[in-house]
Formats: C-alpha cells, sequence, structure tokens
C-alpha cells in the first residue's frame, strides 16, 4: 500500500476493540497507527513518537462519562504538544461538551459509534489544517454560537439529517434541536 503521507495517528481509548478497529481502518491514510488504552503514556507518546494528530476518548473509567478526563488530557497534550491536532471521541455526545472540548483546543470531535469514511475524513482535516466548518476561521476563536452549530451540524450528518435521532445523540429535546436548527440557518 503506498504511503498515505499523513504521518502518526495516535489513539487513546480505554476499549481495545475501539483501539483495534480504529487501527485497521486510519491504516488506510496514516503511514502509522499507535494506540494505548492508558492517558498516562501520553506524556511519553508525545515525546517520542511526534504524531501528527491524536485521536482522544473523552472518558477512561466505566463508572463516569462526563468527559473530564478526556477535557484533563486534552489540556495535557495542548501544554505537551500544542500543535498537534486533537479530535475528541465519545460515546456520550452532548452540546456542552464537544464546546467546551473545542473552546479547550480539539480541532473536531467524532461521536461514537462512528461513519468510516466522516472519521478518516476528520482525521484527514485534522492533519491538514482544515477546519471541520468552514465558516470559522482557523486562526480566530469561535463564539460559542458557532460552536454549537458546528456541533450540531455534525451531529445531524452523522445520523443522516435524522432529527428524532440526532436530538437523542445531543442529549436535547427534537423540539429544542428544530428551534436550534431554525436558528443557525439548518432547516432543511
Amino acid at each position: 500500500m503506498p504511503s498515505s503521507q499523513l504521518g502518526t495517528l495516535l489513539v487513546v481509548d480505554d476499549n481495545r476493540s475501539v483501539l483495534a478497529a480504529v487501527k485497521l481502518l486510519a491504516e488506510i491514510k496514516f503511514d502509522k497507527v499507535i494506540t494505548t488504552t492508558s492517558p498516562s503514556r501520553l506524556p511519553t507518546l508525545l515525546r517520542e513518537e511526534h504524531p501528527s494528530c491524536v485521536l482522544l476518548d473523552m472518558n477512561f473509567d466505566s463508572a463516569v462519562n462526563n468527559g473530564n478526563e478526556g477535557l484533563y488530557w486534552l489540556s495535557e497534550i495542548r501544554r505537551l504538544a500544542p500543535g498537534i491536532p486533537v479530535v475528541l471521541f465519545t460515546a456520550y455526545a452532548e452540546v456542552e461538551l464537544a464546546v467546551e472540548g473545542l473552546k479547550g483546543g480539539a480541532v473536531d470531535f467524532v461521536v461514537k459509534p462512528w461513519n468510516n469514511a466522516r472519521l478518516l475524513l476528520t482525521l484527514s482535516r485534522a492533519v491538514e489544517g482544515t477546519p471541520q466548518a468552514p465558516e470559522v476561521a482557523k486562526n480566530s476563536t469561535p463564539t460559542l454560537e458557532e460552536m454549537e452549530r458546528q456541533v450540531i451540524k455534525q451531529a445531524l450528518a452523522d445520523n443522516g439529517g435524522i432529527q428524532s435521532a440526532t436530538a437523542s445523540q445531543l442529549g436535547i429535546s427534537r423540539q429544542t434541536l428544530y428551534n436550534k436548527m431554525k436558528r443557525y440557518g439548518l432547516v432543511p
């Protein structure tokens, strides 16, 4: 298989099945895929492997799913290797958590279960420096509204435009989702 030129992807997730599936998929685009179930290995792996992108799970303790662990490790990556793009990975997609992660320096997020093509596209864009939402300028700080619009837009895409599934994924009512879609110009 020819070299993909996207460099090294570092995947941090506590689920070994997820790591195996992502590794198999990401090897299509990345020259090297490193996986670990332990976020405490991040400082060493960042220093030794110089990844071109990190895919970071938001939760590492099965009893806790508030995303605080992922936000902590995101801040550590930003501190230790500020130039490396980080894509967040979560099964618990809430608008507030995604927005907090984006404000904390993540370039994007992917919801589990993921769409293979969308995951590869998101990771490729992260490495290439192409923002997911073109309306948010790369060097400007997006507003809360811009980040919320981006989260909703991606969730809609991930759910094939099905509003009830999107609302459920985001942890909001269908009516609240519709009102936000209308506000952000996302109503078909």
